[in-house]
């Protein structure tokens, strides 16, 4: 039986290789991909995501959310991860864009029971 995973992610490279992993997990369904502003701005996170999912052939919607923490002020992490996020090597654009839906929306709409159907 497969599990149903939504996973949030401020996209990096080391969350990118848990996006390409988790797809390919046997008993896994990634039901949908979130971001946040965290190792780069929201844009990028979403970005990476896609082009991440993209690359390992799967077929899992990315929505994109907070712009920055509640809190404080957003501290990034491109003096680690770079500009980008993912070593600054110029990766390809991913050919999607995130869904227009806001991340939040998403993830409320996912957590609701899992209909009879999925199973």
């Amino acid at each position: 039986m497969l599990r149903p995973f939504l996973i949030d992610t401020d996209t990096a490279s080391d969350d990118a290789v848990a996006l390409i992993m988790a797809p390919r997990a046997p008993d896994i369904c990634v039901a949908a991909i979130t971001t946040v502003a965290g190792n780069v701005d929201v844009q990028q996170a979403a970005r990476n995501a896609l082009y991440a999912v993209e690359l390992c052939g799967a077929s899992v919607p990315v929505y994109s959310g907070a712009e920055k923490p509640l809190v404080r002020p957003h501290q990034n992490a491109t003096w680690f991860h770079g500009l980008d996020g993912l070593g600054d090597h110029g990766y390809p654009a991913p050919r999607q864009a995130p869904r227009v839906q806001h991340a939040v929306v998403a993830i409320i709409e996912r957590s609701r029971p899992i209909p009879a159907w999925f199973w």
